[in-house]
């Protein structure tokens, strides 16, 4: 091999170990962005459950809010009738009142025309126009009654009048009582009897529908209120669920660019291990997971395959997993090969070429370990066995070996 070659396999040399470099930095950073991004994932998807059930809450607040709306709607239509049907009332009630206060009017007139009546009866007591006397009282008192039927309402007003009336009456009863005996007519105090009674249960009953609007009127007044809140709660949960929906919203948007970028980065990796592959395929490593591994094909004893694999800047496999065990024994064909386990320190003691301790015992071979302390290093493809095939050997048996180094070192 002449210089110029020798100068251009370094300078390939050179240039695969500045792409190896600018790979690995390559890797190391999407790494790093893959574990972050995984992370921000994971707080996504918490953040979407806790989206999700507080949606859901909403969402039932919302309906119990709607029925009790429906409600309310329903409670304030039949207020709303009731409200007319009151105001119709109140419209009749004023045109009673009107009517009262002329039938008021018109009985104080009656009585001073009843009072002038009785000074005249008492002088023509002993003459014969008594008859047609009572004929006009009779009169009189006819319209007296239907005076009397008309009195409703204003309270105050009939409470007042009726103070009057009743003095009037005393008067009027006194005379009349008077009159009674001299002519002997019952019947006239009998009708004014009959009349004062209706008079008192027509104040008892508009006593009584006086108070049932006054308890309609405070509740409307409450309803009013609580109708008024219901409303400020529903524009304020309005409000609220917008914001949670556009919240939302924007959350989508952010995972689905999320999902985008994750599944670039997964092509992206996939390529690179692709490449990795063909980059150390070439010079004799076989790639698995974040690892390349070297199996010679030389057999030396382990503590010289050992010093080989760190010349390679590597060392004896360390098998950490079941799936990168049937890796390395599909890969050696069923020949035997030394790992990085041994015992040579204490007795039974196994621990790997980095100082760890072994933690899993499934891989040793039927009866192994057995070579007590004349055996004190492990090889793997000891017998057909797929899983169970590791065994101890002395340390000076010739044997291939396994280097494994990591894609970040």
């Amino acid at each position: 091999m002449n210089t110029a070659d020798r100068r251009c396999y370094r300078l390939a040399a050179v240039c695969l170990g500045l792409l190896c470099v600018l790979l690995l930095a390559v890797i190391i950073v999407l790494w790093v962005k893959f574990n972050n991004l995984t992370t921000e994932r994971d707080q996504l998807q918490t953040s979407y459950t806790s989206l999700t059930i507080e949606r859901d809450q909403l969402q039932t607040s919302y309906n119990t809010l709607t029925k009790e709306r429906d409600q309310l709607q329903t409670s304030y239509n039949t207020l709303t009738k009731e409200r007319d049907q009151l105001q119709t009332s109140y419209n009749t009630l004023t045109k009673e009142r009107d009517q009262l206060q002329n039938s008021y009017n018109t009985l104080t007139k009656e009585r001073d025309q009843l009072q002038t009546s009785y000074n005249t009866l008492t002088k023509e007591r002993d003459q014969n126009k008594l008859q047609t006397s009572y004929t006009n009282l009779t009169i009189e008192r006819d319209q007296l009654q239907g005076s009397y039927t008309n009195l409703t309402i204003e309270r105050d007003q009939l409470q007042g009048s009726y103070t009057n009336l009743t003095i009037e009456r005393d008067q009027l009863q006194s005379s009349y009582t008077s009159l009674t005996i001299e002519r002997d007519q019952d019947q006239l105090e009998s009708s004014y009897t009959n009349l004062t009674i209706e008079r008192d249960q027509l104040q008892s009953s508009y006593t009584s529908l006086t108070i049932e609007r006054d308890q309609l009127q405070s509740s409307y007044t409450s309803l009013t209120i609580e109708r008024d809140q219901l409303q400020t709660s529903c524009t304020n949960l309005t409000i609220q669920r917008d914001q949670l929906q556009s919240s939302y919203t924007s959350l989508t948007i952010e995972r689905d660019q999320l999902q985008t970028m994750h599944g670039w980065n997964n092509v992206f990796v996939s390529y690179l291990n692709q490449t990795l592959q063909t980059v150390y395929a070439v010079s004799g490593w076989k790639f698995f997971s974040t690892s390349v591994y070297f199996i010679s094909t030389a057999q030396k004893s382990w503590s010289e395959s050992g010093q080989d694999c760190r010349r390679r800047g590597a060392d004896l496999v360390i098998i950490n997993s079941r799936e990168e065990h049937e890796f390395i024994f599909n890969t050696l064909c069923s020949s035997r090969a030394w790992i990085g386990l041994n015992d040579r320190e204490r007795e039974g003691v196994w621990k790997w070429v980095d100082g760890s301790a072994l933690t899993t015992t499934g891989f040793w071979g039927h009866s192994e370990p057995n070579g007590n302390s004349v055996e004190n290093c492990v090889v793997i493809g000891e017998g057909s066995d797929p899983l169970k095939n590791w065994a101890d050997y002395p340390c000076n048996s010739q044997f291939v070996w396994i280097c494994e180094k990591s894609i970040f070192n």
